[in-house]
């Protein structure tokens, strides 16, 4: 019984963690949840936007993701109130240039909207 207990104890407060809002949570935190969803390209979603700029710059596909998956986030995350999203800027020093990924967050769905993709 005792058990029992615990493990829906430990199970309530991962889900209490887990469902925390995207807009509360550190920027080590969100960090974290954008490189974990980066691993499986299933939860990105790449907009026209993105794709244009990527062309358009000549930043590659696997620049976009190895600065999804091991960058870093260093400037505050700007709130998106016509989208109701949380959109931070991954940055990363890739095949030589520093480039930067533009990913909108929010509490609904749980992709990775990627919105957009430039050399900083």
């Amino acid at each position: 019984r005792i058990d029992r207990f615990l493990a829906i104890f430990y199970i309530g407060r991962s889900m209490m963690k887990a469902s925390r809002p995207i807009t509360q949570r550190s920027q080590s935190q969100l960090e974290a949840h954008i490189r974990s969803l980066a691993q499986n390209s299933a939860n990105l979603v790449f907009t026209d936007h993105i794709r244009a700029q990527m062309r358009t710059r000549r930043i590659s596909m696997s620049c976009v993701l190895s600065t999804l998956r091991e960058g870093r986030i260093r400037r505050t995350p700007e709130p998106n109130a016509a989208y109701g999203t949380l959109e931070c800027r991954m940055e990363a020093r890739c095949e030589g240039s520093n480039v930067g990924v533009v990913v909108a967050l929010n509490d609904v769905d749980p992709t990775l909207v990627l919105v957009t993709a430039l050399y900083i």
